[in-house]
């Protein structure tokens, strides 16, 4: 039988470089764990108990960018624990257990679009055929509608929610108060300040924001404010003032007794769903 001869020097050329390189690579593992152990970020468990107790959602609505933003905020001294309306209350409580403060529960917040102007109840100033955005519209003599107070509908308040609770319905957005949180990132987004916060409590509201003349709003939507102010006459507290022709109502004083709703004559005021 004939054996093929192997030659140690070939041997050699093999071995010789797989051995560099073994080292290499143990000495390299080495210098990794001691550079790693000299910059090791110190564990900050109270942070990560913070961000184990907020709700993930990442939406902005504390004024932070993202829970981890207002994770790192909450460990400053005096730091507002009340901030996430997304977690709400049993989060609050959460938030204070671990800074070993007392709890201060989130004011429970709607939103609310001060706005009726669907198809039904005005039209269109103009063919509009822009970029698709409320905010674009909006930079175009004040968008299509012929109330330039009124809704776009375009989505962008759809867009900034992270919850899916608005969406477009015959030209304007409809707020789904069941998967509203209310942090507030639709209201950021709409150019012209039509969606608001208010009290959870809240029943009524002038669902309006023309100011205009009542004679010049009655030519555009038959659904807006004309600022007969019978409201303001009606309400028993005091509660409706008039910021021009348009009436507007101090929540922290309205009784919700519907008496103002039930005086206008264009429906401006409405029961919140």
């Amino acid at each position: 039988m004939y054996v093929i001869p192997v030659r140690l020097s070939a041997i050699n050329d093999i071995l010789i470089p797989a051995l560099i390189m073994l080292g290499a690579a143990l000495l390299l593992g080495v210098l990794i764990v001691i550079v790693s152990n000299i910059f090791k970020v110190p564990r900050n468990e109270k942070k990560e108990a913070l961000m184990d107790a907020l709700p993930g959602a990442n939406c902005g609505g504390c004024g932070f960018p993202g829970c981890e933003g207002y994770a790192d905020y909450l460990l400053t001294p005096g730091a507002n624990t009340s901030l996430c309306s997304v977690g709400g209350a049993e989060c609050a409580r959460e938030i204070a257990t671990i800074l070993g403060t007392e709890a201060v529960e989130p004011e429970k917040k709607i939103v609310v679009l001060h706005c009726q102007g669907t198809r039904d109840h005005t039209s269109p100033r103009y063919e509009y055929l822009g970029t698709q955005s409320c905010h674009s519209a909006h930079n175009l003599l004040g968008g299509p509608g012929s109330c330039t107070y009124g809704c776009l509908g375009f989505g962008d308040c759809v867009a900034a929610c992270a919850f899916d609770a608005l969406h477009i319905k015959d030209g304007i957005v409809h707020v789904d108060r069941e998967k509203c949180t209310a942090c507030g990132q639709c209201v950021k987004a709409c150019p012209k300040k039509l969606l608001k916060l208010l009290p959870a409590d809240a029943t009524v509201a002038v669902r309006c924001s023309n100011e205009w003349p009542g004679a010049r709003t009655r030519k555009v939507c038959n659904i807006g404010c004309i600022g007969c102010k019978r409201c303001v006459k009606e309400c028993s507290v005091e509660a409706i003032s008039m910021n021009g022709s348009l009436a507007v109502i101090d929540q922290s004083l309205c009784v919700h007794c519907g008496a103002c709703v039930a005086v206008c004559p264009t429906k401006a005021i409405a029961e919140l769903e």
